[in-house]
């Protein structure tokens, strides 16, 4: 598991670590998402404000227009091969390339949820598109929202999750809370839980 730092709206066009962010991406099998869903004036968010629809919004569009970028050059690329230089063996390539460009720009969608064969998930092997990747949503309460199992942005969460990544698994917990029981033995961490009445 490699920790990275998260994305902000324009990365793929460059904005804060952009570029970096992004190929640190690329080699990864998964991604876990962490996102805020708690309230803390003294924690700074770096869009002004706390709000995790619109937070997971630009963390796919990103991820999304990178990966259309990516496919605009391979497509350009084999289309000198294909078309122009009337290479046969890269057909295969070359048409689901173009399927993925339509997918990421006409349908606004990820790569992982087209319906591909195994000959195309060859050629989308060879690339490793950012939207190809299961995502993990990691939310992060505060500790006394997670205790009380209750937050005023779960159910819309879950909701966006549903609609534009269904199946992702989803993990409610508290950074906070977690961070106390580090340093705790293991009777002592098992005694703080059963008090506070925190899910296990």
């Amino acid at each position: 598991v490699v920790d990275i730092a998260g994305l902000v709206k324009g990365a793929s066009e460059g904005q804060g670590l952009g570029n970096a962010f992004l190929s640190h991406i690329k080699a990864c099998d998964g991604i876990f998402h962490m996102v805020r869903i708690f309230d803390e004036p003294d924690i700074a968010h770096v869009e002004g404000n706390v709000d995790p629809i619109r937070d997971m919004e630009i963390i796919h569009d990103e991820l999304r227009l990178k990966d259309l970028e990516l496919a605009k050059k391979v497509a350009e690329d084999l289309e000198k091969k294909v078309v122009r230089g009337n290479d046969k063996t890269l057909k295969i390539d070359y048409e689901t390339i173009n399927k993925v460009l339509h997918l990421l720009n006409e349908e606004k969608g990820s790569v992982r949820f087209h319906d591909w064969n195994e000959k195309e998930i060859e050629v989308l092997n060879k690339h490793l598109f950012n939207t190809s990747k299961p995502m993990v949503y990691l939310l992060n309460m505060s500790e006394e929202d997670y205790i009380k199992k209750k937050n005023k942005w779960l159910s819309k969460v879950k909701q966006w999750i549903d609609e534009h990544d269904p199946g992702a698994t989803v993990i409610p917990f508290s950074a906070n809370y977690e961070y106390r029981l580090i340093d705790l033995s293991a009777e002592e961490s098992e005694k703080a839980i059963k008090e506070s009445g925190a899910p296990r």
